[in-house]
């Protein structure tokens, strides 16, 4: 298996997000190529993929936001196609993200979890993050 940063877009990737956006929220809107393709082209947004014997197994976001406090980075939108859970690749992308963040001299890296993704939560934690004591907030705009 193995764990990149993406760059470049093809019909393979975009295929790929189709089937795997909808096993993380079903709701959302599936991203264009062109969606994708700013993500990819942004300095503040990064995604890695996980690919064995060319099929995409999954996919993370690592968001960088530059604020007067220091650097934020948020781990986001981790999905394994449900076919290739328990093989690893969750520990593998996560791991990733993890190893490029240092090589950026991040200091911490944040993430949210549902509660209800129990095997996820146990994941973030087996990789040595702590939940914070915290209350997130949404405001949906209509």
């Amino acid at each position: 298996m193995k764990i990149y940063k993406l760059t470049s877009v093809t019909d393979a990737v975009v295929n790929a997000f189709a089937k795997l956006i909808p096993q993380l929220a079903p709701d959302c809107t599936l991203p264009a190529k062109k969606d994708l393709e700013a993500i990819v082209n942004s300095d503040h947004a990064m995604i890695f993929m996980a690919e064995e014997n060319d099929e995409i197994l999954g996919t993370m976001t690592l968001v960088l936001n530059k604020i007067p406090t220091g650097d934020k980075v948020w781990i986001e939108d981790v999905v394994v196609d449900k076919s290739a859970r328990g093989k690893g690749v969750g520990v593998k992308l996560i791991q990733y993200s993890i190893d490029y963040a240092k090589t950026q001299k991040l200091k911490s890296i944040n993430l949210t979890s549902s509660p209800d993704r129990v095997a996820a939560n146990q994941l973030y934690q087996k990789l040595g993050f702590m939940q914070r004591e915290t209350n997130v907030y949404r405001l949906t705009l209509k």
